[in-house]
């Protein structure tokens, strides 16, 4: 059986190992879609083309019109219970499978599906109960036994999980879905050399199967082998890109080491097979959130809130991504405050959830005081920035001065020229490139070079004087033979 593990601790990207895969075994039996067995009504055949197209939810309520209309509809019930199962309504799931089983007490395909979604639905205990009933009447059913091995798990009762695996060993030395219990077994109990054992026997006897891999890639991860559990889960999903424990892990690890592109496409996977996986749908979210695709996230946010009203895990994901990264802190209020009148009456004064309220209340100041220094920074900025650039268009007025001075004195004393040409190749890039930074350090060089310039002309080119005059033209040379006498 296929289980997520309710240990996600994703508050703020901290993330566990979400799902380890057990006997595998028909956990879920498809719905009936052929009406070969029975007369369908229109409802029952509308509900399944709806399955056909994924539409869980449209099918659901099809399914549910069927038995409405006829409550002796046995497959119309267990249809419902399979679409209430992908919508990731448990409690429907098992409401209608126990429908089905009342209509049809030996419905094994209802029976296995039912005791899967107690499972899932925190009720291993039952499920127990439910799968020692039919394993005490068909002992020779391997399948059962794998199955209720696995619910034992769940319900933490570990030496009778491994003995039933080892009784099925014992009828069956190849059967790989108990050595996968097994493995599953040893590692709740912290026995990882046992799991991988196990988990390394089942691969012997078939190397294709991707929840052997699963399991590995999981006990690798307790092991802090990341590297070796990423590629565990990447081999399990190569072999079913569809399988739903490893896509889950391979999610959730990708999105804690920061790789969120593959974090979201192992969740889509997930969320497209079965849009009610919580699990599936929250690893979404928080992927979008990573890719920076905040719209989207809340949208993913807003679908798991209104689902899960209640479920301490989303409303906490929720909030956090409000306050910590769409710094919507009216939203993450009332994402409080929705919990708080859906849980009317169920909260201790101490519950957390009044401390998240505290805590958005400390970063909106926090994100208010942020915002104000950010302004005040840019607003100093956008000052200095005018005054640099009313200082720089003063200085290449004055060094356009200086310039034209130079021309105007020709007289002045080279020494000095040479100086103050070198002075201005300083300041000119900064000029050029409008420097508004630099501006007040290039300020003394021209005050500097303006000082020199006007000394040396104290002396050189003294107010009044006139400039000096061009040189006059060269007087033509001689001719060296006489000149011709004209003819008369």
């Amino acid at each position: 059986m296929n289980r997520t593990i309710p240990s996600l601790l994703i508050l703020l990207a901290a993330f566990g190992p979400v799902a380890l895969t057990g006997c595998g075994e028909p956990k879920i039996v498809d719905p009936v879609v052929d009406g070969s067995t029975v007369n369908p009504k229109q409802a029952f055949t509308q509900g399944v083309d709806q399955l056909k197209a994924a539409n869980y939810a449209g099918a659901l309520t099809l399914f549910e019109a069927a038995t409405t209309q006829d409550a002796t509809f046995t497959k119309a019930w267990f249809n419902a219970g399979w679409a209430a199962e992908r919508t990731g309504d448990y409690a429907k799931a098992e409401q209608y499978y126990k429908k089905a089983l009342d209509l049809k007490p030996d419905y094994s395909e209802a029976l296995f599906n039912l005791g899967n979604v107690l499972v899932l639905g925190n009720k291993a205990s039952e499920a127990t109960t439910i799968y020692k009933g039919y394993v005490d009447t068909h002992p020779e059913d391997l399948v059962a036994k794998n199955n209720y091995a696995d619910a034992l798990i769940g319900a933490k009762a570990y030496d009778e999980s491994v003995a039933t695996a080892q009784d099925v060993l014992g009828h069956d030395p190849k059967n790989v879905s108990a050595y996968r219990n097994l493995s599953r077994a040893y590692y709740v109990q912290g026995n990882y050399q046992m799991s991988l054992l196990c988990a390394e026997k089942a691969k012997t006897l078939s190397d294709t199967d991707p929840g052997i891999y699963n399991n590995m890639g999981v006990t690798y991860l307790a092991q802090k082998n990341a590297p070796a559990a990423i590629e565990q889960f990447k081999t399990a999903i190569k072999l079913d890109p569809a399988n739903v424990e490893a896509n889950l892990n391979l999610g959730y690890l990708a999105a804690d080491s920061g790789d969120f592109e593959l974090a979201l496409t192992a969740f889509e996977s997930v969320v497209k097979q079965y849009p009610g996986n919580m699990d599936g749908q929250l690893g979404y979210a928080i992927a979008l959130r990573g890719m920076k695709d905040n719209d989207g996230a809340q949208k993913a946010y807003e679908s798991l809130l209104k689902n899960n009203p209640t479920n301490r895990t989303v409303v906490k994901n929720a909030i956090t991504f409000n306050m910590k990264y769409a710094k919507d802190f009216k939203k993450a209020q009332a994402i409080v405050d929705d919990f708080k009148k859906a849980m009317a009456g169920q909260l201790s004064p101490t519950d957390e959830i009044f401390e998240l309220e505290t805590t958005i209340k400390k970063e909106q100041a926090a994100e208010d005081a942020r915002v104000k220094a950010a302004k005040d920074a840019a607003d100093a900025e956008r000052e200095r920035k005018e005054r640099g650039d009313k200082l720089l268009k003063e200085l290449g007025e004055k060094v356009a001065a200086i310039e034209k001075d130079l021309k105007d004195c020709p007289t002045l004393d080279p020494g000095i020229v040479e100086v103050i040409q070198m002075t201005l190749e300083q300041v000119k890039p900064v000029l050029d490139e409008k420097d508004y930074t630099l501006a007040g350090d290039v300020e003394p060089f021209i005050v500097d070079a303006r000082a020199q310039l006007d000394a040396g002309k104290a002396t050189a080119c003294p107010a009044g004087a006139a400039p000096a005059a061009p040189e006059a033209p060269a007087a033509p040379a001689a001719p060296t033979e006489p000149a011709p006498t004209p003819t008369p």
